[in-house]
């Protein structure tokens, strides 16, 4: 006995999905099409959740402001500290350029200390942009 089928029906044996959808013709085709995509839109989606605004375990209720405004904060204070050290450092690079008598080092000190006053003074100006 010989074996008849050709590779592309072996291929198409082997593929159960192929052998679904070419069942199913024409409008049937367009119906599934359209099903599944909208079943996977579904999925694919998120959806907006909100948290409820009453006391968890017994403590105060949590403030979106006021908690965004802690955060920023937290963060403001940190980055105004590396503002601090940067101007460190480009007061040092300037010192030492003076040292040296190098006048390519003392303007790259000077737009490094003045560049690490610049960040620190915007962490501290955080009330001209309404974050309090």
């Amino acid at each position: 006995m010989e074996n008849n089928t050709t590779l592309a029906a072996r291929k198409e044996q082997r593929n159960p999905l192929k052998r679904a959808f070419s069942a199913i013709t024409g409008k049937c085709r367009k119906i599934a099409l359209a099903v599944t995509t909208m079943l996977t839109m579904s999925v694919a989606t998120t959806v907006n959740a909100f948290a409820a605004s009453t006391p968890a375990a017994g403590g105060a209720p949590v403030d979106g402001e006021a908690a965004f405004n802690s955060v920023v904060g937290f963060f403001a204070t940190w980055i105004g500290r590396i503002g601090l050290v940067v101007a460190f450092v480009g007061g040092v690079m300037f010192a030492l350029a003076i040292k040296n008598d190098d006048a390519e080092a003392k303007t790259r000190g000077l737009m490094t200390l003045a560049s690490g006053f610049v960040v620190f003074a915007l962490t501290l100006s955080l009330d001209l942009f309404g974050i309090t």
